[in-house]
């Protein structure tokens, strides 16, 4: 990545002068805070680490955090902190690293997708250049990289112990950008196990991560190994929920259906096939492969998709729930309160998806 070394120690150099000062970052209070307050302080720490005004990336980053997503990996990664009574800075400085990655990943799956919206504005690549959207994506992260670093200095001068997040971090990123490249060397379209392993390492990583690098942090990791499973379940589970959001259009993109239009891997389609038999599936198959799957150009598949492939899709989400339901009550810690951000926004997503596809379903 270009300059990401440069960045890197310039970050370091940079927080290290902010954290001697005790100016760094709104500090926690253990045990004090819900949900609703810790994402608030998160997002209070997130902006005041944004470039500063005489920096080239200052308004592209600026214009990227204006609207700062839902917060949701930094949200489990301070509750998970709180549930294992981690010190709440090192908590703090985990999630910090997690929402810089994965906001890093955004911007280069933008390019990637050639998107041109992102939670209902334009694109840092649109609005800004692939330049600038390339530094920004390298810059974010570095800041990662500087965040999980100061969790493993704080970590060894607090407890004594060496916490390796840092290098935690650089494994989900070798693993996200594996499963990011995916996409893109496969000539055929994927099937459900393709599809599966793709999302493990795209969008499982930064589900996972979150709560495993909180474990290592606390000298718990032994114990995170069980959730696994789980972790893989709810990253699948909210992928497709993505892919459902951008069939329907409700995911801030500039496109419906954007996946069908550029032929990427998406659940719904892959579940929707899957259904398909004898001449059925040939004649789906020949017109999406010609480009020819879209609400413009034949909305008899579109709306078979958005009906059928929706309903298989929802039912596919509440069935990973169920399996994530079960082995959560087998885990030594109740880590479901920790989860909650994830699975209330899957649960609330899956009922939505089955109410618009019953009433789509009643009105055709």
């Amino acid at each position: 990545m270009s300059g990401l070394l440069a960045e890197l120690m310039e970050g370091m150099e940079a927080f290290q002068t902010r954290s001697d000062s005790h100016v760094s970052y709104k500090h926690l209070q253990k045990n004090s805070h819900n949900l609703k307050e810790m994402s608030h302080d998160l997002l209070s720490n997130i902006k005041s680490q944004m470039p500063p005004a005489d920096h080239p990336l200052n308004a592209a980053a600026m214009h990227h955090f204006a609207e700062p997503g839902k917060l949701i990996r930094g949200q489990i990664a301070l509750a998970a902190g709180n549930m294992l009574d981690l010190n709440p800075d090192i908590a703090m400085q985990w999630a910090l690293s997690v929402e810089f990655l994965h906001n890093a990943s955004l911007l280069h799956d933008d390019i990637c997708d050639e998107d041109t919206s992102r939670r209902n504005q334009e694109t840092i690549w649109k609005a800004f250049g692939l330049q600038q959207a390339i530094c920004l994506g390298d810059w974010l992260v570095a800041q990662s990289f500087v965040h999980a670093a100061e969790a493993d200095r704080l970590t060894y001068s607090l407890t004594g112990s060496h916490a390796a997040s840092a290098a935690l971090l650089a494994k989900g990123m070798s693993a996200l950008s594996t499963g990011q490249a995916a996409e893109f060397v496969s000539s055929a379209y994927p099937n459900w196990a393709h599809y599966s392993r793709i999302v493990s390492g795209k969008t499982g990583q930064l589900i996972s991560i979150p709560v495993e690098g909180i474990y290592l942090l606390a000298s718990l990791h032994e114990d995170y190994h069980s959730l696994e499973n789980v972790f893989g379940n709810l990253g699948l589970a909210y992928q497709i929920t993505n892919d459902i959001k951008n069939l329907m259009g409700t995911d801030g993109a500039a496109r419906q259906g954007g996946d069908v239009l550029r032929q990427s891997p998406n659940a719904v389609v892959i579940l929707f096939r899957d259904s398909l038999v004898n001449g059925s599936r040939q004649e789906f198959d020949e017109k999406f492969m010609q480009g020819m799957v879209c609400e413009h150009t034949d909305e008899k598949w579109m709306q078979e998709l958005f009906i059928n492939g929706g309903e298989l899709a929802a039912d596919k989400i509440s069935s990973l729930l169920a399996e994530v339901e079960k082995d959560l009550n087998d885990h030594e810690y109740d880590i479901k309160p920790v989860l909650s951000p994830v699975t209330d926004y899957l649960y609330a997503a899956s009922q939505k998806i089955n109410r618009t596809s019953s009433t789509s379903n009643t009105a055709s």
